[in-house]
């Protein structure tokens, strides 16, 4: 099975593939009929097809023309043929949906107008040839349309245009295949039977029914008692789908005998051939070739109850993973206010340690008001200002408490409605959850004494395997690389471990497939002079789903006050990202705790970057942060923001730019150390040496030498080469 999977991916394999199913299908649909007219499938095929395969298909075409001595018969197909092959020859592209249309149209109207003069049919053929134009080319632009959607999207989509095409393309190809004639079954009824088996046991009830029904469309474009027999698999397509509990087998049997006894009730099976042997030909193509569907086109399960439950359970994370920052935030203000001497104000005694008198007198009470200063104090009126400035610094300084406290209570609060308003609303992901693939991951952890408390399996847009393993917070887990080698020995498959994260309750872990490309992340750091603590902060990681992330903060001044600003800015951003929010929610909430984590006035730059590995795309974030310089191609770039940092506006300004890149591209993000003078020296690292390493190192220790201020700050060169992944 894994070396089949390897050839499917082998180009070569494809090719030879491609080749032998258009020949194939030439052949075959050359003889095929569709309401009573000579079928325009294999017209429609070479329409659709690239011109290699057209090429061959129309060979398939001539050969089957030839050895069933009917190459006169089927001229103007055959001539229609040679003109979609001549014009893709000559049009020198692949061509779009609707240019294929268009010349798959253009030339069976050339072509039927041609053999008509010729003929002598003239006029009354033109209006019939006409019409057969439109159909072909209708359905060659439909076929181009889903190859071309084929290409960038693995997963068949059955929704809009996409839907569609799937119909007319599905209609018009059963209806060729019932025409096709083999002694004692209907090859048209085998696959219409297998696939509506396959649509109802994939796709539940409403894959029966569609499936069922444009069959019995189909057949009876063929002839209306092969549609009258094949109606049997609307109802049993129907039926079987609603059935959710058996497996394949059970299944079919359920299908098979739905189909049996409406074929008795309704007297289908006087009908052409024998019904019965063709549903139980297609019930067996089933049987043997379900196993081997694959599992990341099962979107069936996309709307039911049991992937409800999995998104709730991503919306619940989220929003413990808010709780835990509204806690760790509470914590962190506890702290910093208890340091904080707000009640700490010196009593004020500046006078009386002055006075002459200050012997024989009686110190200043600063318990006392003033309209109780002894009367025959010489500096009475000193002392009485004196202690109204005290009063009024108090009075200050509580309102100060007052205003932090009621701050701090209202950020707790935004936190809370925060993660209850998400406990309400539904994610929009573009995933599809696989129930059977999760069982498997909870079945192998079980058996190998690893008790999760679920797991979440799904399919990216990208079309790679992702899974989530949560545990109880109180529990710890087993290591992240033993679970990741259990689930890829069970799933055979090559999977990658994803940053773990925890929530208030529960603890995270993931696993994701490798994508296409992958990223190298080097980075370097100066502290500045006098300190042993850098005041820069970076970290690297993935979510659950491969995309990696890339943050740098500068926090304000050097050393360990700055460290610790930095470093709350980047593990707050860390943990709602990880936790499922997007950069710029993660950006605004870590900017309303940053604003009222305390009374003293602290900020930091942040800096993300947001790197996909399937579309190969960049995403930068930044609020008050340095540029980020990209190479691509030949060519290096700037991408920079005037904003302020966090931490000191209630309304976080944030810049977003994205960007595409290729392999071999390079990114360099900095810290406000390194100064625009040094911005070209940079430059002409990037277009002249292609090891990252070597240009973050030189960067950082040249940092000095384009600094033309005393200034000294902290400096961090964070660099990223996008590669193809191995």
């Amino acid at each position: 099975m894994n070396k089949l999977k390897n050839n499917v991916k082998n180009p070569a394999f494809l090719t030879a593939a491609g080749i032998l199913l258009s020949f194939a299908g030439g052949y075959l649909f050359s003889g095929s009929d569709v309401a009573g007219a000579a079928s325009f499938a294999d017209i429609s095929l070479a329409g659709a097809l690239e011109l290699p395969f057209a090429a061959v298909s129309v060979t398939g075409a001539v050969i089957h023309g030839m050895l069933s001595d009917s190459v006169g018969k089927c001229i103007v197909k055959l001539a229609a043929m040679s003109f979609i092959v001549i014009a893709k020859l000559f049009s020198g592209t692949k061509g779009t949906a609707l240019s294929n249309a268009i010349i798959t149209g253009i030339s069976v109207m050339l072509s039927g107008t041609a053999i008509s003069v010729l003929i002598g049919e003239m006029p009354e053929k033109l209006l019939f040839y006409a019409l057969y134009a439109l159909l072909s080319g209708l359905a060659a632009g439909c076929g181009s349309y889903l190859l071309l959607s084929a290409e960038k999207d693995s997963v068949p989509k059955f929704k809009g245009s996409s839907g569609s095409c799937y119909a007319v393309i599905y209609i018009l190809y059963i209806a060729s295949f019932y025409s096709i004639k083999v002694p004692a079954v209907n090859i048209g009824f085998i696959i219409g039977t297998a696939l509506t088996l396959f649509g109802a046991f994939f796709y539940g009830s409403t894959g029966g029914l569609v499936c069922g029904a444009l069959t019995a469309f189909g057949a009876f474009l063929t002839s209306p008692e092969l549609g009258f027999s094949s109606a049997v698999l609307i109802a049993a397509g129907l039926f079987t789908g609603f059935v959710k509990k058996g497996g394949i087998f059970m299944r079919s049997v359920i299908f098979a005998a739905s189909c049996w006894g409406l074929t008795v009730l309704t007297g289908s099976a006087k009908y052409g051939a024998d019904v019965t042997l063709s549903i139980l030909c297609g019930v067996s193509i089933f049987i043997v070739t379900a196993p081997y569907f694959p599992d990341k086109w099962k979107v069936s399960e996309y709307n039911s109850s049991e992937v409800a439950g999995q998104r709730k359970a991503r919306i619940d994370f989220l929003s413990d993973v808010i709780d835990a920052v509204r806690a760790d935030a509470g914590r962190i203000s506890s702290a910093l206010r208890s340091a904080e001497k707000i009640n700490g104000i010196p009593e004020r005694k500046t006078v009386c340690e002055k006075c002459a008198r200050n012997t024989v007198c009686k110190r200043f009470d600063s318990e006392i008001s003033a309209g109780l200063v002894p009367e025959k104090c010489v500096k009475k009126r000193e002392l009485a200002a004196e202690y109204e400035q005290m009063l009024r610094e108090r009075t200050v300084s509580n309102l100060m408490k007052l205003r932090f406290a009621h701050e701090r209570s209202q950020l707790n609060e935004q936190l809370k409605l925060t993660g209850d308003i998400l406990r309400n609303i539904p994610i929009n992901r573009d995933v599809r959850y696989s129930s059977a693939v999760s069982s498997k991951i909870m079945s192998v952890l079980v058996s190998h004494g690893i008790k999760p408390l679920r797991t979440d399996a799904f399919y990216t847009a990208s079309n790679r395997l992702a899974a989530e393993i949560y545990f109880d917070i109180s529990q710890i887990p087993p290591a992240g690389s033993r679970i990741r080698d259990l689930v890829s020995d069970e799933l055979r498959l090559h999977l990658i471990e994803g940053t773990a994260v925890a929530s208030s309750r529960e603890i995270r872990l993931s696993l994701y497939q490798k994508p296409e490309y992958t990223f190298k992340v080097c980075s370097a750091s100066v502290c500045a002079e006098g300190e042993d603590v850098s005041g820069d902060s970076n970290a690297a990681f993935t979510d659950s789903t491969g995309v990696c992330y890339i943050v740098l903060s500068d926090g304000m001044g050097t050393g360990k006050s700055a460290a610790v600003d930095s470093h709350m800015v980047v593990g707050l951003f860390k943990r709602l990202v990880c936790g499922g929010m997007d950069c710029v929610s993660a950006v605004k909430m870590a900017n309303s705790v940053m604003l009222n984590k305390s009374q003293d006035e602290s900020f930091a730059t942040l800096d993300a970057l947001c790197l996909d590995p399937d579309r190969c795309s960049v995403t930068s974030v930044k609020s008050g942060a340095a540029a980020t310089l990209i190479r691509h191609g030949d060519s290096v770039m700037k991408i920079s923001s005037a904003n302020f940092p966090i931490g000191i506006s209630e309304t976080a300004e944030i810049s977003v730019a994205e960007h595409r890149l290729e392999a071999g591209d390079m990114l360099i993000m900095f810290s406000d150390g390194i100064s625009e003078n040094e911005y070209m020296f940079i430059k002409e690292l990037l277009l002249s040496d292609n090891d990252i390493n070597d240009i973050v190192s030189e960067t950082a220790l040249k940092a000095s030498s384009f600094v033309q201020t005393t200034h000294n700050d902290d400096v961090t060169v964070i660099g990223v080469k996008i590669m193809n992944y191995q």
